[in-house]
């Protein structure tokens, strides 16, 4: 059991401030965290060719992290490399029913795992997670060289803690991606309902420590720094992660080109059954592999139905800052219905973006 022998709830609150970041590496919380290591040998073991190969990346310490690479069969086709950081209950087997929406799409799939999972070596650690997607995003290199791949461009996907390795990578690599999918997306561990709950039974004797507890990644500081066109997808009665994680991470996104999609009445583990999640992805990896200049306007069919937004720029001043709910995608336009007396307008996508329910303005309530 890897619980085992761990210090109960009030010593472990009372480790010295000098300390307490050790705290997140802890038996007691790598236990919480990742509960399903998913282990047992590749099913493709070291494979360099076919649909499926699976191999490990070799990090600090000589940890090995697994990794599971799905592959076209025409690779001359294939426009991008999605790299995919699972979720705590998941692996990278998790994706084998999706790599064919990937690859319809002209990409390949990669899975990256973290330490102690599937194959790979090591125990669970908060605190490596970022160390080790930098790692293992450098020794990739290499894997998709001799897949034919090497020019492909790269996007990032994550599901609920996979987020903190993929905004990570799109901060640091900044340049080199073209792509962000966050999903269920965790941005911050202490203000997670479970660590609230759990935070007054380790910090009993001193409840001033949890505040003086740093946050073990930093998520939402980097998302300023993100560039490349960003999908934001959460469901809004997540009872794991709170959709107003996705609310923060999506206004503190640095790009451009960024959506919100709220997934109504969806939890944790259900927001792809709640909306076209295929279709959000192709908008997505449509962008993402384009030509066009991030900071020229995005198609028609990057403002889903529903979605709310709020003109701008036009020439009729009047109607700058309206806000309204985008209803169809036409072409070049996309038809906005607002409060009357305004009604339904016809507006190009350069005139438009997306706002979330706290944009809101009082009369649009």
């Amino acid at each position: 059991d890897r619980c085992a022998g761990a210090m109960d709830f009030a010593a472990l609150g009372g480790l010295p401030d000098e300390m307490l970041d050790q705290i997140w590496d802890h038996p007691m919380v790598t236990g919480f965290l990742f509960p399903n290591l998913d282990p047992g040998p590749p099913d493709h073991p070291d494979a360099t060719s076919g649909p499926i190969r699976d191999g490990t990346f070799e990090v600090s310490g000589g940890v090995k992290i697994s990794y599971r690479f799905y592959v076209p069969a025409e690779v001359s086709k294939v426009k991008a490399v999605v790299y995919f950081f699972h979720g705590k209950d998941e692996s990278v087997r998790n994706m084998d029913s999706c790599a064919g929406l990937f690859h319809a799409n002209g990409a390949a799939l990669l899975t990256v795992s973290y330490r102690g999972f599937c194959w790979g070596s090591g125990t669970p650690s908060l605190t490596s997670l970022c160390g080790d997607a930098e790692q293992c995003f450098e020794a990739s290199r290499p894997l998709l060289e001799a897949a034919g791949l090497g020019s492909a461009k790269r996007v990032l996907h994550a599901y609920s803690i996979g987020a903190t390795c993929a905004v990570h990578l799109a901060s640091k690599f900044g340049s080199e991606i073209s792509g962000l999918i966050v999903e269920s997306g965790l941005m911050s561990v202490k203000s997670l309902p479970m660590v609230a709950m759990l935070a007054p039974m380790i910090f009993q004797a001193d409840p001033t420590k949890f505040q003086r507890l740093k946050e073990p990644f930093n998520t939402l500081e980097k998302m300023p720094t993100i560039s490349c066109p960003t999908l934001v997808m959460h469901g809004d009665r997540d009872e794991v992660v709170p959709f107003s994680q996705a609310e923060q991470c999506y206004r503190g996104c640095g790009a451009s080109r960024k959506r919100l999609r709220r997934c109504v009445n969806a939890g944790h583990t259900d927001a792809r059954m709640a909306m076209n999640w295929d279709e959000e992805v192709k908008v997505l990896l449509d962008l993402a592999t384009s030509d066009t200049p991030a900071d020229e306007a995005p198609p028609a069919t990057y403002f889903p139905e529903g979605v709310l937004v709020e003109a701008h720029s036009l020439s009729t001043e009047a109607f700058n800052g309206l806000q309204g709910r985008a209803m169809k995608a036409l072409e070049e336009r996309v038809c906005v219905q607002f409060l009357e007396p305004n009604g339904e307008k016809k507006l190009k996508p350069a005139n438009l973006r997306i706002i979330t329910a706290r944009d809101l303005k009082e009369e649009n309530i």
